[in-house]
C-alpha cells in the first residue's frame, strides 16, 4: 500500500469495507459522517448538481451510531443506509460513485463524529493507496451541509495551483426562511459573525492559525493525512485539532468563494459547534456574548515579541497576563529549549510557533470567558466585539446585526492568510 502502510500498522483503524480496485483516475474522495440524519439525500442532490469534477469522484457516507443510542435511531440509520445502497447499485448519480457504509455500536468512549469521520477518511485513504494516489484529495462534508455548484471545479483549481496539503473552503450557513425558523437564522448569523471575527483577530497578528476549522469544509491530501497520524476520534471539535495539526506541517490553502452551506440547525449531538451554539444563543434570548477584543491585543504584543526572543531579553515586555499564564519557569524552560535546538531565527520561529500554537492561544482566552467583576477582559456581545474589529480594520459600521454581518463577510472573504 505504499504510502498508506505505516499509517495502519500503526494506528488503530476499522478493516476495509470495500475489497474492489477504485477507478485508476479517481483523483478526489469526499467523505460525510451521517447520524441519523436524512437530510444527507438533499446534500447528495447538491453534489450531483455542481459542475462536474475533471475527474473521477467517489463519495463515502458513513452512517454510524454508539452502543448508547436508542433502538430507534439504529432502526432510523438501517434505513438511512438501506436507500444509499439501493442508489449505489441504481448509480442514480453521475458525478460521482456513492459508497455507502454502516458502522453499529461502537464503544461509547469513541463514538461521535470524529471517529466517524476518521472511519471514512482511512477508507478514502485505502482507496487512494490501492490505485497510488498519494496527492488524491479527500474532501470532508456533513450530512447537513449543501455544496455550491462551483464546489468541484474551486477544489480541483485550487489543488492543480498550489503546492499545499490541505485545504479549507470559505462558507455560508443556509439562512433560507422557507426551511428555518427566523429564531434560527438570526442566532446562526450571530455565530457566523463570532466565527469570522475570530479569524480576522487572529488576523491582526498574523497567525499562521487564523483559519477556519469547520469539519464540512476542508480537504487534505491522503499522504498528508496519514503523515499527521489521522483524523482525532474526538464527539466533538476534532475538526479544530485536525486543521490546526495541519497548519504545523505546511501553510493551509484557503478556498475563498463560499462553496460550502452548512445547516444553521440547533443540535446537541456534538458538544462544540454550529448545533450547540446556536440553540445556547436562543436560550440566552438572542445575545452571545465571545472574547473580548482586547486579549487579541495582547496576543499580537506577544506574538510580535517572539522574533526578537531569539537573541534578546524581552521578557519584561511580556504583558503580565500572558506571562501569568504560561508561568515563568514553565515560559524560562520553553525559550531555553528553542534556543538550544534552532539553528537560526526562522527555526526558533516555527519553535515557538509549536509550542504556542492554536491550543494555547484559546486556552489564554478562556481564562477570562467569565463575567467576573474582577476580569480586565470581560466577554463582550458579539456585535459589539464585531465593530471594534472592523474598527480597528478602518471599517465604519452601525450597530445593526444585518449591516455588521455583511461587512465582516466581505472583510472574511478579502482577507488572506
Amino acid at each position: 500500500m505504499d504510502f498508506a502502510t505505516h499509517y495502519f500498522s500503526r494506528y488503530k483503524a476499522l478493516p476495509a469495507f470495500f475489497d474492489d480496485k477504485p477507478d485508476a483516475r479517481t483523483g478526489i474522495i469526499v467523505i460525510i459522517p451521517c447520524f441519523d440524519d436524512e437530510f444527507v439525500f438533499h446534500t447528495l442532490d447538491s453534489l450531483e448538481n455542481a459542475f462536474p469534477a475533471r475527474t473521477e469522484v467517489e463519495v463515502i457516507v458513513n452512517v454510524n451510531s454508539g452502543e448508547n443510542v436508542t433502538t430507534d435511531i439504529v432502526e432510523r440509520n438501517r434505513l438511512i443506509y438501506n436507500e444509499l445502497a439501493t442508489i449505489s447499485i441504481s448509480r442514480k448519480y453521475k458525478n460521482f460513485r456513492l459508497l455507502p457504509i454502516l458502522v453499529e455500536g461502537t464503544v461509547r468512549k469513541k463514538a461521535g463524529v470524529g471517529f466517524a469521520r476518521k472511519t471514512a477518511m482511512d477508507e478514502a485513504v485505502r482507496r487512494f493507496a490501492v490505485i497510488g494516489r498519494p496527492d488524491g484529495l479527500i474532501v470532508s462534508l456533513d450530512a447537513d451541509s449543501l455544496v455550491d455548484r462551483e464546489y468541484f471545479r474551486e477544489i480541483e483549481a485550487a489543488a492543480s495551483d498550489s503546492t499545499a496539503d490541505c485545504f479549507t473552503f470559505q462558507f455560508r450557513h443556509n439562512f433560507d426562511l422557507a426551511l428555518f425558523d427566523r429564531e434560527i437564522v438570526d442566532a446562526c448569523r450571530l455565530y457566523e459573525i463570532y466565527l469570522r471575527y475570530y479569524r480576522l483577530a487572529l488576523r491582526t497578528f498574523d497567525s499562521p492559525f487564523a483559519v477556519h476549522t469547520i469539519g464540512s469544509c476542508f480537504a487534505i491530501r491522503a499522504e498528508a493525512y496519514t503523515k499527521l497520524g489521522g483524523m482525532p476520534p474526538r464527539q466533538g471539535g476534532e475538526d479544530f485539532y485536525f486543521i490546526q495539526k495541519a497548519v504545523k506541517m505546511r501553510r493551509v490553502h484557503e478556498i475563498r468563494r463560499q462553496i460550502v452551506i452548512p445547516s444553521p440547525r440547533v443540535s446537541n449531538r456534538v458538544p462544540f459547534g454550529t448545533g450547540p451554539s446556536v440553540g445556547n444563543i436562543i436560550r440566552n434570548g438572542g445575545r452571545y456574548f465571545v472574547y473580548n477584543f482586547g486579549l487579541f491585543g495582547l496576543l499580537r504584543q506577544f506574538y510580535e515579541l517572539i522574533p526578537e526572543m531569539w537573541d534578546k531579553d524581552v521578557n519584561s515586555l511580556i504583558h503580565s497576563d500572558i506571562m501569568s499564564h504560561i508561568g515563568r519557569a514553565a515560559f524560562d524552560s520553553t525559550l531555553d529549549e528553542c534556543r538550544k535546538y534552532s539553528a537560526s531565527t526562522k527555526a526558533f520561529i516555527k519553535r515557538m510557533y509549536d509550542v504556542f500554537d492554536a491550543f494555547f492561544i484559546v486556552k489564554f482566552l478562556n481564562t477570562f470567558n467569565q463575567a467576573a467583576a474582577d476580569n480586565p477582559f470581560p466577554p463582550v456581545d458579539v456585535l459589539s466585539a464585531a465593530g471594534e474589529l472592523l474598527s480597528y480594520r478602518g471599517i465604519s459600521v452601525s450597530s445593526n446585526a444585518d449591516e455588521i454581518y455583511e461587512k465582516i463577510v466581505a472583510l472574511d472573504l478579502a482577507d488572506r492568510n
